[in-house]
């Protein structure tokens, strides 16, 4: 039987396989821990810390604003862009994408994993 972290990897695996446009993934605890990292290199611990103050503010933000809870956050970089979802407040997903990337497929795959995550964690 497979340990909650291989299938949290498992998950991520067939995130990053289902369209050439997702470089990494990784799912960070809400203090900026690294739960599985598939974002290769050596990010995997400040993508972390980084992620969980991006999703700390939009949380934050989306009640200051009263416009729900926080759902996803889209940022585009010059090279590649960075793609954050909320899991049920107890984690978060992050996605890296590259320039240019089908958006709609890479929303589409991550809400998808995002389901599949909140429903384990």
């Amino acid at each position: 039987m497979a340990t909650k972290q291989e299938k949290i990897n498992a998950i991520l695996n067939e995130l990053k396989m289902a369209t050439s446009d997702i470089k990494g993934a990784g799912v960070i605890s809400p203090d900026g821990m690294m739960i599985a990292d598939q974002l290769g290199g050596n990010q995997g611990d400040t993508a972390a810390a980084m992620g969980a103050a991006v999703a700390s503010l939009a949380k934050r933000v989306t009640d200051t604003l009263k416009v729900g809870d926080f759902q996803e956050v889209n940022i585009r970089g010059a090279n590649a862009g960075i793609l954050l979802f909320d899991i049920e407040h107890r984690a978060s997903l992050i996605v890296i994408v590259n320039q240019g990337a089908n958006l709609g497929l890479v929303l589409l795959e991550a809400r998808q994993a995002q389901t599949q995550l909140a429903q384990m964690l």
